[in-house]
């Protein structure tokens, strides 16, 4: 499931930033040749990019790509580097329950704010992304640490 799972979030982030890529050309398309703003782009923009951050990032942290500082993590060997990788995750685990709580409070409290330029489309439903890409990054977080628990052991 963890493997199809990682797939559909690498397709649906190649579409969106297919989308994104498009939005972008029209924006330019728009300004730079007609001459006319095209203030839907932005937003829309401005939600593809979120989309396509909230999707890749927990193919990221399924993998363990992340990027690191890893002198102390090269020092560390054996129980020790067990023991920092599992303090570690805890660490990232804290920050991303803490951002989940943070965007399902902002998700219901704008779930009903319009944004005008693309009547559409509400600001809630940007903060229901970053909710449940946070959630799937949570949830690959803690399977990343019950595997190092259970090679630890």
């Amino acid at each position: 499931m963890t493997k199809k799972l990682e797939k559909f979030l690498e397709l649906l982030g190649a579409i969106m930033i297919a989308l994104l890529f498009i939005t972008v050309i029209i924006q330019v398309v728009a300004r730079v040749i007609l001459s006319t703003p095209s203030t839907w782009t932005v937003e829309v923009g401005r939600a593809l990019f979120l989309a396509v951050v909230f999707t890749i990032a927990p193919v990221v942290l399924y993998r363990n790509a992340l990027m690191m500082i890893n002198s102390l993590h090269d020092l560390a060997k054996g129980k020790a580097r067990i023991i920092l990788d599992i303090v570690n995750d805890f660490c990232i685990d804290f920050i991303l329950v803490v951002m989940a709580l943070g965007s399902y409070e902002r998700t219901v409290e704008t779930w009903a704010v319009e944004i005008p330029t693309v009547e559409w489309m509400k600001s809630g439903y940007l903060y229901l992304v970053m909710l449940v890409g946070t959630l799937l990054m949570l949830f690959f977080s803690v399977r990343n640490t019950v595997t190092r628990l259970k090679k630890g052991n």
